[in-house]
C-alpha cells in the first residue's frame, strides 16, 4: 500500500521528508526487521517507542509514525507525527495487512473469569460443526495452520492484524478472541469490529491498572459500546451485578443466559455431576435440552451457555450445538484433572477471589472426602484481593496450603503474609516453595480427597525478579504421582 494512502487514513500533525513509498509491513518493536515497512513508535506505560526510531530505520523502516519527539532523523525516511500513536497503530497495521478483520466473522469475549473456557467451547462447537475457527486467547493462538502459546491474552495491535491476516490466508472465515480490559483501554482492538460480543462476569481484578471497579467495568463495556457492528449481537450474563450497565452500553441485539432468570434466552435449570463430567438441563430459546459434557463445574454451565448462544448467532443450529458435546472439550488448566486414583488432583487457573470461590464451591459439591487447596497470589498486582483469597481458601477447604505464585518483583514472603491476614482458622499450612507445597498436599491426600492446585493452571513458568523460570503445575503433579 502506498504511504500516501496510509497517511490519508489517520489524523496527522506534521509530515516530514515525504516519499510515496510502497509499504508492505508494519511493526512497533524495533528489534524486528522488515524492509519497506512503517514503524509505529508507540508511547508505552514504561517506555516510548520514539526512543528506538533510529534502530527501527536500521531494521528497514522507510517511515516512522510517532507521537512525542525523535532526536535523530534521517533525510531518506518519512516522519509522521500524530496526536495518538496507540490509536493510529491498529488502523495503520490493519490497512497494511489488507483489513483482515473485515474478512472474518469475529466473536469477542470479555469478562473477569470464564473467557478462556467460553472461547474454547465456542471453537469446539464450530469445529465439530465443520466450521474451522481461529482462536486468540490466554492459553493458545490458533491461526488455522499454526498454534502456539502466547505471552498475553490479546496481542498488541500490530500482531493482532498480522495474526488475523494469517487466519484469512489459511482460509478461515471465523475467529474467536478473548478481549482483555487492557486491550480495550490501550487501543489494541482499535477499529476492529465484532459480529458478536460475549460478557461472562465482572469481579475484582486488575485494580492495580484500573484503580476502581467502575473504571474496570467501563473498560470492559467498551467491547459493546465501541466495537460491535450495528448488525452485531451481545451475549450477556443476566445474573451478573453489572448486567444492566453492559446491556445499556449497546443498541445491538441482546441475548441473555442465566441460572436465576427463567425468561433468559438460555436458562440453566439443573446440573448433575457424573463420573466423567456433568449433565445439564437447559431451556434454550424456549426449547428444553439436556446436554452431557466431560467438563466439570457449575460455573462451566454458564460458560457453555454463553458459547451456545454465540455459536447459534454464528450460524450453527441448536441441535447440532447440543450434539457437539458428545465429543470431549479440552480447556487447559481450567479445573483440569491431572491425576485420578484413590484421590484426585485438579489444576485450575483461578487467580481472583471470585474464580477461586467458584472453583472450590464446585469441587465441594462432588467431593466425598477433604479438599486440600494449594494457592498463592501474583506479585505486582492488586494487593486487596490477597487476604480475601486467603479467607475463601480457608473457609471452603479442609486444608489450605499457601505458597508462591508468580512473585514477579515482589518479595514472596510479603505476599504470603498479606494472604494469611485473611485466614482465621487453624487449617493453614505455609510452604513458600510451590513444588514442595504441591508435594505436601499430595502426601496428605487420602481416599475420596481432592487436591486443587490453583492460580497458574496452564502456565509453564514461574516469574521471579523479571525472569520466567520453567515450572508447570501439571508436570509437577505428574512427576509426583506418576501420572494418570
Amino acid at each position: 500500500m502506498k504511504l500516501s494512502k496510509l497517511i490519508s487514513e489517520i489524523e496527522t500533525i506534521e509530515v516530514e521528508n515525504f516519499k510515496d513509498t510502497e509499504v508492505i509491513h508494519a511493526f512497533s518493536d524495533s528489534r524486528e526487521k522488515f524492509k519497506n515497512s512503517v514503524f509505529i513508535a508507540v508511547r508505552g506505560l514504561t517506555s516510548d517507542g520514539a526512543s528506538f526510531a533510529a534502530d527501527a530505520v536500521e531494521s528497514g523502516a522507510c517511515a516512522v509514525i510517532y507521537e512525542t519527539e525523535i532526536e535523530r532523523k534521517f533525510p531518506y525516511v518519512t516522519y509522521i507525527k500524530v496526536p495518538d500513536s496507540r490509536s493510529a497503530q491498529s488502523r495503520i497495521a490493519g490497512l497494511v495487512y489488507g483489513l483482515p478483520a473485515e474478512k472474518l466473522r469475529l466473536t469477542g469475549i470479555t469478562g473477569t473469569n470464564g473467557k478462556t473456557s467460553t472461547a474454547y467451547i465456542f471453537r469446539h462447537i464450530l469445529n465439530s460443526s465443520g466450521i474451522k475457527c481461529g482462536l486468540l486467547g490466554t492459553t493458545e493462538y490458533d491461526l488455522g495452520k499454526r498454534k502456539f502459546v502466547p505471552s498475553r491474552t490479546t496481542p498488541d495491535a500490530v500482531f493482532l492484524q498480522r495474526y488475523l491476516k494469517e487466519m484469512t490466508d489459511n482460509g478461515l472465515k471465523q475467529a474467536v478472541m478473548e478481549v482483555s480490559s487492557h486491550a480495550l483501554s490501550l487501543h489494541r482492538v482499535e477499529d476492529v469490529m465484532f459480529d458478536c460480543g460475549v460478557f461472562t462476569n465482572l469481579t475484582q481484578d486488575h485494580l492495580d491498572f484500573h484503580i476502581t471497579m467502575d473504571e474496570y467495568a467501563k473498560a470492559k463495556s467498551g467491547l459493546f459500546s465501541d466495537h460491535l457492528k450495528n448488525t452485531g449481537s451481545a451475549v450477556l450474563n443476566a445474573d451478573d451485578g453489572y448486567y444492566e450497565m453492559f446491556s445499556s452500553s449497546t443498541e445491538c441485539e441482546k441475548l441473555t443466559y442465566s441460572v436465576k432468570r427463567e425468561d433468559s434466552d438460555i436458562f440453566v435449570k439443573d446440573v448433575r455431576y457424573l463420573k466423567k463430567g456433568m449433565e445439564i438441563d437447559l431451556t434454550v430459546l424456549g426449547e428444553k435440552h439436556t446436554l452431557c459434557t466431560n467438563l466439570n463445574g457449575r460455573f462451566q454451565s454458564m460458560n457453555i451457555s454463553a458459547a451456545v448462544l454465540a455459536a447459534y448467532k454464528a450460524g450453527v443450529p441448536i441441535k447440532k450445538i447440543i450434539s457437539s458435546f458428545s465429543s470431549p472439550v479440552t480447556v487447559p488448566g481450567r479445573l483440569e484433572k491431572v491425576y485420578e486414583g484413590n484421590y484426585t488432583v485438579y489444576i485450575d487457573y483461578a487467580h481472583t477471589p471470585d474464580a477461586l470461590q467458584r472453583t472450590l464451591q464446585t469441587v465441594r459439591e462432588f467431593t466425598k472426602g477433604r479438599i486440600i487447596t494449594v494457592f498463592g497470589c501474583g506479585g505486582n498486582r492488586d494487593h486487596e484481593k490477597r487476604p480475601v483469597m486467603g479467607k475463601i481458601a480457608s473457609d471452603i477447604s479442609d486444608i489450605a496450603i499457601v505458597t508462591s505464585d508468580n512473585p514477579r518483583y515482589e518479595n514472596p514472603d510479603v505476599i504470603i503474609r498479606e494472604i494469611i491476614e485473611g485466614i482465621k482458622g487453624n487449617n493453614l499450612i505455609v510452604i513458600p516453595d510451590r513444588r514442595e507445597a504441591t508435594g505436601k498436599a499430595i502426601s496428605m491426600a487420602g481416599d475420596g480427597d481432592v487436591v486443587i492446585i490453583a492460580g497458574k493452571g496452564h502456565e509453564n513458568y514461574q516469574e521471579t525478579d523479571g525472569v520466567k523460570y520453567p515450572y508447570s503445575d501439571r508436570e509437577t503433579v505428574m512427576n509426583l504421582t506418576g501420572g494418570m
